[in-house]
């Protein structure tokens, strides 16, 4: 059985939940927790607790937070031997603010070292892109290394946006990606289209699909997730779920839901619900990655919320 591999950001995540609704520019009593991020990151992780042969491509720094980067990666069961130390460098680190129900309000990420994730790196590691079965990347990435990333790589791209300052700069070279699975308004960002209608959002994905993307899965937060891809679009959304406490894992646990769909093969139907049922994993878990993440806790999700 072949491989994913991943490339993009790794960082160390420093969540704050306040303990009662947030005063901004203020002292808030709350709860502060560490983990190990990153998007690219922590979709190679809910892959490999799903089952998958992981290979993670990115850069840390020689400091405290690249060790524990390092050491947790290998024992969630990542392969890090694509993963680069630079000496001198800052590891990158991410901060999230969340309110007393555990949405995010504010967050702030130090990601300055992933600039040295650059195209030569790219060519150095283009035998493990090539070989993989899948490759998937976060908006992390240079838009340079990303250029050099579509140019080599001959395996299926999937991207996950991040951000919409980001899906703007990745617009020229959206149309080299297999799968994208951007949010509402990461697929304004990337089209230019209004998305403020269910037939915004579609007519939004077929410019997707004009470029050259197979598929596009929005994530639409509460409102569920929309598809538009070869058999066409749908929406799906879940029952109410009350078992939130962390939210930020959500997306990425989506993403590696994507992946791990589509290397079984299974339809369009089935990975959305694969996609929203990972989501809903993460989110009832204190770290960004749910250490219940499984196929069983997948299926049982489906069954229980997700109609």
């Amino acid at each position: 059985m072949g491989y994913i591999a991943g490339i993009g950001g790794a960082n160390m995540d420093i969540h704050g939940r306040s303990d009662r609704q947030l005063i901004m520019r203020d002292s808030n009593p709350g709860t502060l927790h560490m983990s190990l991020g990153g998007v690219c990151r922590n979709i190679c992780e809910n892959l490999a607790r799903l089952g998958e042969d992981v290979r993670l491509i990115s850069v840390v720094g020689d400091d405290v937070h690249g060790r524990s980067i390092l050491e947790g990666c290998a024992q969630a069961g990542i392969d890090v031997s694509g993963v680069r130390v630079l000496s001198g460098e800052r590891s990158s680190s991410y901060i999230s603010l969340m309110d007393g129900d555990g949405d995010m309000l504010l967050a702030m990420s130090d990601m300055h070292i992933i600039k040295k994730l650059d195209a030569r790196l790219i060519d150095e590691y283009r035998d493990v892109l090539c070989g993989a079965e899948i490759v998937v990347c976060d908006g992390n990435l240079s838009v340079s290394t990303v250029e050099r990333l579509t140019e080599v790589c001959t395996a299926p791209l999937y991207v996950d946006p991040v951000s919409t300052a980001w899906a703007r700069e990745l617009a020229p070279l959206i149309g080299r990606f297999d799968t994208v699975k951007p949010n509402r308004m990461e697929l304004a960002a990337l089209t230019g289209c209004p998305v403020d209608t269910p037939a915004h959002i579609e007519e939004a994905c077929d410019a997707l699909l004009g470029l050259g993307v197979r598929r596009v899965f929005v994530s639409l937060g509460r409102e569920g997730m929309f598809y538009r891809g070869p058999e066409g679009g749908m929406h799906r959304v879940s029952l109410p779920f009350d078992g939130m406490v962390n939210a930020t894992g959500a997306g990425d646990a989506s993403m590696a839901g994507i992946v791990w769909a589509s290397r079984r093969g299974l339809d369009a139907e089935q990975t959305i619900r694969v996609a929203m049922a990972a989501g809903m994993v993460a989110i009832a878990s204190p770290d960004t990655i749910s250490r219940e993440m499984s196929p069983a806790a997948i299926e049982n999700m489906i069954k229980e919320y997700i109609k």
